[in-house]
């Protein structure tokens, strides 16, 4: 009895202290997109995402489903001086049980952060970052129907890796955060995505992919900043967790 009562309050506190709120928006189930990069959800599922200990590139990570078993393999380059859609700065390949759902490629001239995702040499989605927005946001649009109304926009604090993604209507359609043995630095490697029924966890992942890569960049650069003025290493998380303002 006692043991159960341990590992009650042991849960208890993981979730009071986690990213993830038991008493926050119920995510909203969707109706499935037409462009889905690999098949949509058909429950509330939850996602692991870990960045490979041997990451040559540093952008090699796998995602695993909460019930278990292998749902994505992300393979990363990093400085690639061409790939399908021309010159490109960074690219990422998404696959599937090794059936790739796209190329996930950096824009080389933007006003902002920009990558295209291409399968099969044809560009069939976007992700934007918003440069007029009144609070910093990612778009995901699906190619062929975009009419300038995102499939998904995420929101929230990018540089801890806390953030919601919201479909065209408005409605919370996943969540991205840190369990509570992940919040310390050494751990922060390592982040949770939970999606609706009806949701391209494809598209989720690639989201959380360019907002990671973006975030990383912004945090090495901090990192160098810092170092310059005070002369060492303040420390940090892989993430950057624990460091910087937040977003």
């Amino acid at each position: 009895m006692k043991v159960w009562a341990a590992l009650l309050a042991v849960q208890c506190t993981a979730m009071v202290f986690s990213d993830f709120n038991p008493l926050g928006p119920k995510l909203k189930s969707q109706t499935p997109p037409k462009y889905a990069l690999t098949a949509p959800t058909t429950s509330t599922q939850g996602y692991a995402v870990r960045e490979k200990m041997l990451s040559i590139s540093g952008e090699d990570f796998y995602v695993e489903r909460e019930g278990g078993g292998r749902a994505f393999d992300i393979v990363g380059s990093n400085k690639v001086p061409f790939g399908v859609g021309g010159f490109v700065l960074d690219k990422m390949e998404l696959k599937a049980d090794g059936k790739l759902c796209g190329s996930i490629e950096r824009r080389a001239v933007a006003m902002a952060t920009a990558y295209d995702i291409y399968l099969k040499g044809e560009c069939i989605a976007k992700i934007e970052k918003d440069v007029v927005s009144l609070t910093p946001s990612y778009k995901f649009f699906y190619e062929a129907e975009n009419n300038g109304n995102p499939c998904y926009r995420a929101t929230g604090s990018f540089s801890q890796r806390k953030y919601d993604i919201y479909a065209r209507d408005g409605s919370e359609v996943a969540t991205i955060g840190r369990q509570l043995l992940e919040l310390m630095p050494d751990r922060a490697d390592t982040y949770h995505v939970k999606c609706a029924a009806g949701v391209d966890p494809a598209a989720i992942v690639a989201l959380c992919l360019v907002i990671d890569e973006d975030h990383d960049e912004s945090d090495a650069a901090r990192d160098a900043s810092r170092k310059e003025g005070t002369g060492g290493d303040d420390g940090g998380g892989m993430f950057g967790f624990f460091k910087g303002p937040l977003g």
